[in-house]
This record gives structure tokens, C-alpha cells and sequence, in this order.
């Protein structure tokens, strides 16, 4: 008789990553892309010329990078969790993606209001792209939330 050597397991159960963790992670990377991209365009002479968000908004830039953290993790645990032996989240993860979605989109609508100049107009100043890459992102990563809810199991009955 032969010894069967016992089926070797992988690392990544890459079968708990759903649709919406997918979304959720891709609109979070776009979003920290933007942080790279100009966020305030000026034309005026002597002017500061674009800048990106480390240099207008610190804290903004903070806040996207550690919810892009954040969601690499929620989005890789599942799949560590089942091969390696370790304990489930004790949460939901589609509650914690649409509460951090929905801080996303209010900090880059608050970060739009702050670059409107009403005395600008005629001098120049713009937002640039990276601030609408960024609430276009973050608006993803909520519909990413809602469909990682949708796709959920639903609760056993006792």
C-alpha cells in the first residue's frame, strides 16, 4: 500500500474575497493614487502652480492612507483567517467599508468646498484632477460596500 500524502493547502483562501472586497480595494488604491495627483491647479504669476494633497491638506492625506490600510486588511484577514487557523473577525465588514466610505466621501466633498475661490473666478485658480479622481473613488468604494453586503450569507436560524 502506498502512503497518501496529505493535500497540501494554500496560504490565501482566495474564495472569501467577493466582488465587493474587490471594488472596495481598487476605489481604495484609486483614492490613494489621488493623493499624487494635483489637487489645486493656479495660472497666476508667482502663484503656487498645482499641488497635490500632502502639501494643501495633511490630515486628508493621513485619513485616505490609513483607510486604504485599513481596507487591505479587512479585505486580505478572511482569506489568512481560514487556511491558517485564526479567529474570524468578531464584526462585519460591510458595516465598516460603508462607515469609512461614507467618511471619504464627506472629507474629499469638504476638501471641493475648500478649493472654491468666489473671488477667483477670473484669476486662474482651479481644483485639479486628483480631488475629482478621489470623490469619484470614494463614491465606488460605498457601492463596493453595498454590493459586499448584498453578497453575503445570510444568518442561520437557531
Amino acid at each position: 500500500m502506498r502512503a497518501v500524502r496529505s493535500r497540501r493547502r494554500g496560504f490565501f483562501d482566495a474564495r472569501r474575497v467577493t466582488l465587493g472586497d474587490y471594488l472596495v480595494l481598487a476605489s481604495g488604491l484609486v483614492t490613494l493614487v489621488s493623493l499624487f495627483l494635483p489637487w489645486f491647479v493656479s495660472n497666476t504669476p508667482g502663484g503656487p502652480g498645482s499641488q497635490w494633497a500632502f502639501t494643501y491638506s495633511e490630515a486628508a492625506s493621513v485619513v485616505v492612507i490609513v483607510f486604504f490600510l485599513a481596507t487591505l486588511f479587512l479585505v486580505i484577514y478572511p482569506g489568512l483567517a481560514s487556511t491558517n487557523g485564526l479567529p474570524p473577525l468578531p464584526f462585519t465588514t460591510p458595516l465598516v467599508y460603508l462607515c469609512m466610505g461614507i467618511v471619504l466621501v464627506l472629507l474629499f466633498d469638504y476638501q471641493l468646498g475648500k478649493y472654491s475661490c468666489v473671488l477667483c473666478a477670473g484669476t486662474g485658480t482651479s481644483r485639479g484632477f486628483g480631488i475629482w479622481l478621489g470623490l469619484i473613488a470614494s463614491l465606488v468604494y460605498i457601492v463596493g460596500a453595498i454590493v459586499r453586503w448584498s453578497s453575503r450569507s445570510p444568518a442561520r436560524s437557531a
